[in-house]
């Protein structure tokens, strides 16, 4: 019998951690998000039998990601989300899309992402930037820079970028490429020693196709590999030009979903 269980009390967290654990990059957020942001986590957990067969992750009451083997599985837990939580977007892997397009039929906005991984022996070696460009960490005060470099980056992704979605503390590295005092290029990550991500990259029309992107995300990578063996990082799937990149750097397609929007 199918039973979801509404957060994590102290029995069903040890389960979590063991289920989750088991595939570090299928469950990234999940991991990162539990261990250093729990106050922003809801949790929905299927259990078949007392066994854990899948996990929902809140974020926020924003974002809902749905993990399971079974449609079944995912199909309850979409179901079991509250309705009082106002979520807007949600992923499902890209094996469970008919799925997912079934129970939102007419999403706003609908992407299909790769999410890839590096594994510490495969980085290549670190190469100086020979551009006339400045390296720097950002920060809060750069937030508004960081905004309009995104929007202008690719308006269908982040045309609705606000500031108040960013964050910055430990665990966030924001590192930027400056033409003067314009920000050209940007990246974001998250560091844990479980593994590490770039969830951000975005580079100026002006300026692409100089290879800015991939001197901050080969960077990103030396630094992650002081702390971790893994680092992940996430592509549309038809920007064939940045996933040629990514795997010249070591990168590899690790699985695929689908974000939507609603």
């Amino acid at each position: 019998m199918l039973e979801i269980v509404d957060g994590l009390d102290e029995f069903v967290e040890r389960d979590f951690w063991d289920y989750i654990l088991r595939d570090i990059p299928r469950y990234f957020f999940f991991i990162l998000d539990l261990k250093h942001y729990p106050e922003d986590c809801h949790f929905l957990i299927a259990k078949r039998d007392g066994i854990i067969v899948g996990i929902c992750l809140i974020w926020k009451n924003h974002i809902a990601q749905i993990r399971s083997e079974d449609p079944e599985v995912i199909e309850a837990l979409y179901r079991a989300i509250p309705q009082e939580i106002p979520i807007d977007e949600i992923t499902f892997e890209n094996r469970y899309r008919d799925l997912l397009f079934s129970l939102i039929p007419n999403p706003i906005k609908q992407m299909s992402l790769h999410r890839m991984i590096l594994q510490k022996e495969k980085m290549i070696p670190r190469y100086p930037l020979e551009k006339p460009y400045s390296k720097q960490l950002l920060n809060r005060e750069d937030v508004d820079k960081i905004v309009e470099l995104m929007r202008v980056s690719d308006p269908d992704l982040w045309g609705f970028t606000t500031e108040e979605k960013f964050t910055f503390d430990e665990n966030k590295t924001y590192t930027g490429l400056f033409d003067g005092n314009k920000l050209i290029c940007f990246t974001l990550a998250w560091v844990d020693e479980i593994a590490a991500i770039i969830s951000i990259v975005a580079t100026h029309p002006d300026y692409q196709n100089q290879g800015l992107a991939s001197y901050l995300v080969n960077e990103a990578v030396h630094m992650f590999m002081e702390h971790t063996e893994i680092a992940i990082i996430h592509v549309r799937t038809d920007n064939s030009q940045a996933i040629r990149v990514y795997e010249k750097m070591g990168y590899e397609i690790y699985m695929t979903y689908q974000n939507v929007r609603f």
